[in-house]
């Protein structure tokens, strides 16, 4: 029944429904500049598929930030808030850094390129997320990555180490944060250091600057709270620059967009899921009810890939649903009810089923 409702209204949007929808601007309420506490902003950047979004969504105990398991599953600057007593924690969570070889490879939008620096200068302290788990990068931070540190020398910085349950030998962690930190953190020499000092200023491959270091697992939220603690101890006193109600400064329909795409990255092989195009077509708030209805296009370049994209029976558009709806009630806190529709590009009147 769901289903035949969504159809019927797809492609509507109600003059109340847009209003309403403003309540999500990323213009912080006039109301909220006259409320006094404290804030801090904080600019987490780090290599693709580090785990920037999923960190931020531990912290703030919702799905505000795409994540999948592919690179550049974040595509713009996306601010997340989150509220502790009378500390407001600002994150601006960014794409990871991107080539041009990368933009063009991937379909990956312009402002990537600019979104990072566009959030340095936003902050008050930066946290650098680096995922120890590869141990291709795990002993050298991304060049990127140390260009736009040395860009804001005078912002507070700290390391985040990711993903340190997949290491197997835990005695590596000394050694990738010598690495990492040029063998210094809040200027002091780590114990250890002077004896390979001569090899660590060789290869330099690290931030000499950060003042802490953090190990985490962001997926399982290990090491989370002490992150939290840390930026509520750096925030300042000042008026708060969103209302306590609100927790992103995405429109709804933009977060859901943006949760259908990453949820296709997990489930599709390859550079698939980047040919797709996400569009959302009906969307609306029954507040009384606490529920949610929305409806979701995805574009596909031809039928052969839409097919495989459905799998038998539409099976796997199926488990992407389900797997979507899950992720959409943890972000908005209610009753999801949403629909996907395939479409073929180029042939409008052309789609799989309705799931």
């Amino acid at each position: 029944m769901s289903t035949l409702i969504l159809c019927a209204f797809r492609m509507t949007y109600s003059k109340a429904q847009y209003f309403r929808a403003l309540n999500y601007s990323s213009q912080p309420e006039q109301a909220s500049r006259r409320c006094l506490g404290k804030v801090v902003n904080v600019a987490i950047i780090g290599a693709p598929n580090s785990g920037k979004s999923t960190l931020i969504n531990k912290v703030t105990e919702r799905k505000i930030c795409a994540a999948s398991n592919k690179v550049h599953t974040t595509t713009k600057l996306v601010r997340a808030m989150t509220y502790q007593n009378d500390t407001q924690i600002i994150f601006l969570d960014t794409p990871g850094v991107v080539t041009e070889k990368e933009q063009k490879k991937y379909n990956l939008p312009e402002s990537m390129i600019k979104a990072c620096h566009k959030s340095l200068r936003c902050a008050d302290v930066v946290g650098v997320v680096h995922d120890v788990s590869n141990r291709y990068t795990k002993d050298s931070l991304h060049s990127d990555v140390i260009h736009m540190l040395n860009m804001i020398e005078d912002i507070p910085s700290f390391l985040i180490l990711n993903k340190v349950d997949k290491l197997k030998s835990k005695h590596q962690l000394l050694s990738i944060i010598k690495n990492l930190t040029n063998g210094a953190i809040a200027g002091r020499p780590i114990p250890g250091t002077d004896k390979n000092k001569s090899k660590i200023e060789k290869h330099m491959k690290g931030y000499s600057k950060f003042s802490d270091v953090f190990l985490i697992s962001a997926l399982n939220g290990d090491g989370v709270q002490d992150i939290k603690e840390y930026l509520i101890t750096n925030a300042k006193t000042a008026n708060f620059q969103y209302s306590p109600n609100e927790w992103s400064d995405q429109r709804p329909e933009s977060l859901i967009e943006e949760a259908v795409r990453a949820k296709f990255l997990d489930f599709l092989s390859q550079e698939i899921p980047y040919k797709l195009n996400v569009q959302l077509e009906y969307y609306e708030e029954i507040e009384e009810e606490e529920k949610i209805l929305c409806s979701v296009s995805v574009e596909c370049p031809n039928e052969r890939l839409s097919r495989l994209i459905a799998g038998a029976g539409g099976g796997r558009l199926q488990q992407i649903k389900s797997h979507i709806r899950s992720d959409l009630v943890d972000l908005f806190k209610k009753t999801v009810i949403i629909d996907l529709n395939l479409r073929i590009k180029d042939k409008p009147n052309d789609s799989l089923p309705v799931l």
